[in-house]
């Protein structure tokens, strides 16, 4: 560390917050409507860069306010993090710039710098780093959250996905995106029905197109991060036993899958007219995509409960090994995993024409764009593809009689 004089007058007023000091800080959250107040022990550390003075923060702060937000710290800390996350990209002094960043990260209660950071950053790096300190801070801290606390989390990245829906920076709006869904999934025990509710009656409405096409992007979107999280192979830890993870599962399998897969379905529905009429490359397209893509992981869900299946038809079967051996090294060997969903879904995927309207929709799409030649691997026709062998992979009591459907040859 060094001493006052290694600091320029300039540097102190741009972050009136450097050096050692202890502060009784006591405000009001704006964002949860909380108020409590507390002593609290703030400093920050400046150290020696070369060749750039980069500030390395060392942030542990109870953020509780009497009085509106303190503006200027909000502001230095957010330069101090965007000074981190250049000098990162520039390789100048790494580390100090790593342990700036890991400050907020482990900052008591840090989501109102967060958010400002989010709200007023013009670097895009900067703000994904304030989406991950959300999330990490949230999940160490949600035991001593009020409810209102949490509730409010979830809003504010359900918020800013919807409102930055147009944004170019796909990858901050998909942090966003996961740190929402973790959040949910945190709290998925603790919230009443209602309360998931009316999280979910916003998300329909952007996923139904009602606010526009990127609105509807971003909303599809969320269920894909929400569904990956409650999925035991790509759920992200959080310190918590497997019976958790377990109710969270049977939760959403029993209560939510099926309607997330309906609105999946009613959005593609909703732009594939556009689509095949179109002479060009339109956002429709990306929807239908998105939409294809959520319903495939749905699908490829691990279905436990009421499938009424025989007890390990779950496992990998090879279709074409009979009659034929293969090396298990072949590269030629292909597995496929049998989905079985069960009888519920039977008017969903069966009954209501919906293999059909998907191979029509295929035929359709193919005839029109393969002249151009980009239809193989376009995204829409990849998404396509892969739904329908899916569905080939349908067995069990979802069909009447427990036997399979198989597609293959419409492709």
């Amino acid at each position: 560390m060094v001493n006052s004089k290694s600091i320029s007058r300039t540097d102190v007023m741009d972050y009136p917050f450097l050096g050692k000091t202890t502060t009784r800080l006591a405000w009001e959250s704006t964002k949860f409507g909380i108020t409590k107040n507390f002593d609290s022990f703030s400093y920050c550390e400046a150290l020696p860069l070369t060749n750039q003075s980069i500030l390395s923060v060392k942030m542990h702060q109870g953020y509780q306010n009497s009085g509106p937000p303190d503006l200027a710290q909000l502001q230095a800390t957010m330069r101090a993090i965007e000074l981190a996350c250049s000098s990162i990209q520039m390789h100048v002094n790494p580390a100090a710039a790593e342990a700036t960043i890991l400050s907020l990260c482990q900052s008591p209660r840090p989501y109102q710098a967060c958010q400002f950071i989010l709200e007023n950053s013009q670097l895009a790096n900067a703000r994904f780093q304030a989406a991950a300190a959300i999330r990490d801070a949230a999940i160490r801290e949600w035991g001593f959250l009020t409810a209102d606390d949490k509730r409010s989390l979830i809003s504010f990245c359900l918020c800013f996905l919807m409102q930055h829906a147009s944004s170019s920076e796909r990858y901050v709006q998909a942090k966003v995106s996961s740190v929402a869904a973790q959040l949910m999934k945190r709290g998925w025990l603790d919230f009443m029905a209602a309360e998931k509710e009316a999280f979910f009656c916003e998300v329909k409405l952007a996923v139904t197109g009602s606010h526009g096409l990127d609105v509807q992007y971003s909303g599809i979107n969320f269920l894909e991060s929400l569904v990956s999280e409650f999925s035991p192979s790509t759920s992200t830890a959080m310190g918590l036993p497997r019976e958790f993870h377990e109710q969270c599962r049977k939760s959403l399998e029993l209560d939510y899958l099926q309607i997330f897969y309906c609105w999946a379905q009613n959005a593609a529905l909703s732009v594939t007219n556009r689509i095949i009429e179109s002479n060009s490359t339109i956002p429709e397209v990306n929807v239908c995509t998105v939409a294809l893509r959520l319903m495939l992981q749905i699908l490829n869900w691990d279905f436990q409960f009421n499938t009424n299946a025989v007890e390990g038809a779950k496992n990998g079967m090879n279709f074409f090994s009979a009659g034929v051996k293969h090396d298990s090294t072949s590269p030629k060997r292909t597995e496929c995993i049998l989905v079985q969903p069960g009888p519920s879904w039977r008017d969903i995927l069966i009954s209501s024409g919906h293999i059909e309207w998907l191979l029509s929709l295929y035929g359709t799409l193919r005839q029109k764009f393969l002249c151009e030649g980009y239809w193989v691997d376009c995204p829409i026709a990849v998404s396509a593809r892969k739904l329908i062998v899916q569905f080939c992979s349908l067995t069990g009591f979802i069909f009447p009689s427990g036997i399979s459907v198989f597609l293959l040859p419409a492709l």
